[in-house]
């Protein structure tokens, strides 16, 4: 018992000690500024696309982003190659299937894989092993540019390759990992580990020559944390291909159904809207909700269902492909997001929505500012208060109630704006080395 009280008070300040060192020496290694001489001649335009995660490895809206990225940058003429974070798949247990092959060819792009080294180590170490295996493929490339998706595990080595071998690099920011864990682990916020996090990742957005954000409030979250200068910084928000997004038949809607498609965990607030469901079929409401997806928080939820009597009303699809997640969602009525008002959901918004419009289906969502900048100028989403069990019932029945010729054309509507709005083509050119551009 000693012991264990003894550890327990030398191990904070030996993780403040380990976290101004690693921070220290990450600096040093990462500034803008460096000029070295680049050890091959590069290809002009040619991209290293550098993700944390891929398909089929794994199925979410990480790796469904970065598959449209990539796709949406060789359509526009870009030449890109990809080498997913070094280690991955291979360190990854909760992988879908196995992987054999040090490349994986998914709807025609191509992913390279390094074996080594494996994530399974203290974050400054993995970087200066893992720039090792970024910079080989570079070099065996010819590239003229780095680009790095989050977090800052995945693109600190990708950052230390680019500063070795002369060559710019870009960051492609989509979230912040620290603050999704501390919605679901309060205690996890006054960690040195937090503050690591945060640190390094401002650390990345600071160094980059060119710095992308998944959305405006993200950005403003950079530039008022990290200062980071707004001239290199660039939206680059979730988007559609509208050729891969078809709306379904209307005649096929079930009326008053509700789908949510998308991880189980605490933020997403699917607590709040089984709860506003119960409270529409108290008052004698047909209502059936159908959750697709998987994640930390589904037993919970599911006793959730149990205890309110609900199990006919509420059905849990489990983990699906996104074909079928799609052909579930086009059968709903409407589409919501009942994510809560913690601190990651007001600046970083999920994947899930513009698909949802594209697909031309009705979405409510949480009064928060992301969303609010996501939406737009469009007038068919609806809002709800976040969080708020008696409003998200008020304003779903109120949806219901305008019948499905209303939801019919506020679903058009919505489909309008993420064509028009959210095509990937428009973002990602600007992400290109400049002499793609030419």
């Amino acid at each position: 018992m000693f012991f264990k009280l003894w550890r327990g008070l030398l191990r904070e300040p030996w993780m403040a000690l380990s976290r101004r060192v690693t921070l220290f020496i990450m600096r040093r290694q990462t500034r803008r500024g460096q000029h070295r001489d680049t050890p091959y001649e590069p290809v002009p335009g040619r991209l290293l696309y550098v993700p944390a995660s891929s398909l089929p490895y794994h199925i979410s809206g990480y790796t469904t982003r970065t598959h449209e990225i990539i796709r949406a940058m060789q359509a526009t003429g870009g030449d890109i190659c990809v080498l997913t974070r070094p280690g991955y798949p291979w360190d990854r247990k909760d992988r879908l299937v196995e992987a054999e092959q040090e490349e994986t060819l998914v709807d025609g792009v191509k992913y390279a894989h390094a074996r080594t080294p494996s994530n399974k180590r203290p974050v400054m170490q993995f970087a200066k092993e893992a720039a090792v295996s970024i910079a080989q493929e570079a070099i065996k490339q010819r590239v003229s540019v780095i680009h790095a998706a989050s977090n800052h595990v995945n693109a600190l080595p990708a950052l230390i390759a680019a500063r070795q071998l002369g060559i710019p690099f870009q960051y492609e920011m989509r979230g912040l990992w620290e603050l999704s864990r501390a919605s679901r682990m309060p205690e996890f916020r006054d960690s040195q580990g937090f503050k690591q996090g945060l640190e390094l990742e401002g650390l990345v957005a600071s160094q980059a020559d060119r710095l992308f954000v998944i959305s405006e409030q993200l950005g403003r979250y950079a530039c008022e944390h990290w200062d980071v200068d707004s001239a290199r910084m660039g939206l680059m928000p979730n988007c559609i291909d509208p050729s891969r997004f078809t709306p379904g038949d209307v005649q096929d809607v079930q009326p008053n159904t509700i789908v949510y498609a998308g991880s189980l965990i605490v933020y997403e607030g699917l607590d709040v809207l089984i709860d506003a469901v119960a409270d529409l079929i108290g008052r004698g409401k047909d209502v059936t909700l159908t959750i697709i997806g998987d994640g930390e928080a589904r037993a919970q939820l599911q006793a959730q269902v149990q205890s309110l009597s609900m199990e006919k009303h509420v059905l849990f699809a489990g983990r699906v492909s996104p074909e079928q997640a799609r052909a579930l969602q086009a059968k709903a009525a409407l589409v919501c997001i009942p994510r809560r008002p913690f601190e990651v959901c007001r600046i970083v918004p999920p994947i899930k929505l513009v698909e949802a419009m594209a697909m031309g289906k009705p979405v409510l969502v949480p009064d928060l500012p992301v969303f609010q900048d996501e939406v737009g100028a469009c007038r068919s989403v609806r809002f709800f208060k976040a969080g708020d069990v008696q409003d998200l019932a008020r304003v779903l029945d109120e949806t219901f109630q305008a019948g499905p010729e209303v939801l019919a054309q506020d679903g058009a509507l919505a489909r309008e704006e993420a064509t028009q709005r959210r095509s990937w083509a428009d973002f990602v050119v600007h992400a290109l080395p400049v002499e793609a551009n030419s």
